[in-house]
């Protein structure tokens, strides 16, 4: 039989699938449970906006037409929205293909990227794909050393990322860290941010808008998407803003029609709802500190967060055996073992009534585990 593996492009090999969290579905098929609640892909749990579920609806009847390749609207929404130009914007099928996008067009073998230790997964995985070096950078104290970072810099250095917040252990980079940082960055070097947590960070009276910033930073990429706090992740829709150097360049690249006509009406009425992305951010704002105050008074280290999950060290307990016991219990978290962190839980923050829940299991076992 011929060996396919030997005909792909070198570097697809050598990367493991992505391991996304398990559905909701095949929890209940393979448990035989009915109730089961997923706290381990970060999604709204409140679910769609209701202006968005109406123009997504409404858009359904027009599934036989082809999308608006360019995204005209939702651009234009985005300018009206954040003042960013719609030259520099790019829409994708969620950030995620952005940042696909991105690496395809700048990384090759002669180059090297350089990234946070326990960063997205998709940035070791596009670095490999395309042949370059990644030059991985340790924490400090769970949070991006930037001195490192800027330090691992060479003239070789096409791409640095970072999410931010991050993910999957949520902690942040201030914005005017952020900024000093980018000043030393040579400008051959893209300067990739990642802020698909970007809504639930926002709070901080310090944060600053970093898409602004490609005015005046040319290497400067910043990606969003509607997945998270405005509720889209099954639609598939984000955006990347960049100079319109970098802009021509992915639009040269991304598939025709990539984010489809349900998407782009959905995403530009999310952005006028102005109520439910309020709700959704006080809702992870004031359940993410129940979980700082579960975590403490149950002695568990939980990692500072600005996103909207929480990562727990459940040093001292077997951390993939809870999140078993809880899957039998009908409720679904995130071992990071993909990640090398294996005392570590990542678990999304719910509703009031799914963390109860979640809370009551987890007192239970973890008294059960004494």
């Amino acid at each position: 039989m011929t060996n396919y593996s030997e005909l792909a492009n070198g570097g697809i090999t050598l990367i493991k699938p992505y391991q996304a969290g398990k559905p909701i579905e095949e929890v209940q098929r393979q448990l035989g449970l009915n109730d089961v609640i997923k706290l381990a892909s970060n999604e709204n749990p409140f679910g769609m906006g209701p202006k968005a579920k109406e123009a997504a609806l409404k858009c359904v009847e027009q599934g036989n037409i082809y999308p608006d390749s360019n995204g005209y609207y939702l651009k234009q929404k985005l300018h009206d929205k954040f003042g960013y130009d719609p030259e520099k914007i790019t829409l994708g099928a969620g950030s995620n293909e952005l940042i696909n996008l991105l690496f395809a067009a700048f990384v090759n073998d002669k180059v090297n990227v350089v990234f946070p230790e326990y960063s997205f997964v998709v940035y070791p995985m596009e670095t490999t794909v395309n042949g370059a070096k990644a030059k991985v950078i340790p924490l400090k104290d769970y949070n991006a050393d930037l001195d490192a970072i800027a330090a691992a810099i060479d003239k070789d250095t096409r791409i640095v990322a970072f999410a931010n917040p991050s993910n999957p252990i949520g902690t942040a980079i201030s914005s005017k860290s952020m900024k000093e940082f980018i000043k030393k960055v040579p400008k051959t070097t893209l300067v990739v941010i990642d802020e698909a947590y970007n809504e639930f960070n926002s709070g901080d009276d310090t944060f600053e808008d970093t898409a602004c910033w490609t005015d005046e930073f040319e290497n400067l990429v910043v990606s969003r998407t509607f997945s998270k706090a405005y509720g889209l992740a099954g639609l598939r829709v984000g955006y990347m803003v960049a100079n319109k150097e970098i802009t021509s360049i992915l639009n040269r690249l991304r598939a025709p029609f990539n984010v489809n006509i349900v998407a782009l009406a959905a995403a530009v009425a999310a952005l006028d709802d102005t109520e439910f992305l309020k709700k959704t951010v006080e809702n992870n704002t004031h359940e993410r500190q129940r979980y700082a105050t579960f975590c403490k008074e149950h002695n568990l280290f939980m990692i500072p967060s600005k996103a909207n999950f929480v990562a727990v060290d459940f040093k001292g307990y077997d951390a993939q055996a809870i999140a078993d016991k809880l899957l039998h219990q009908g409720i679904i978290v995130r071992p990071l073992l993909g990640y090398k962190l294996q005392d570590i839980l990542r678990i999304s923050i719910g509703k009031p009534s799914e963390n109860d829940r979640l809370f009551t299991a987890l007192d239970k076992i973890l008294k059960e585990m004494k």
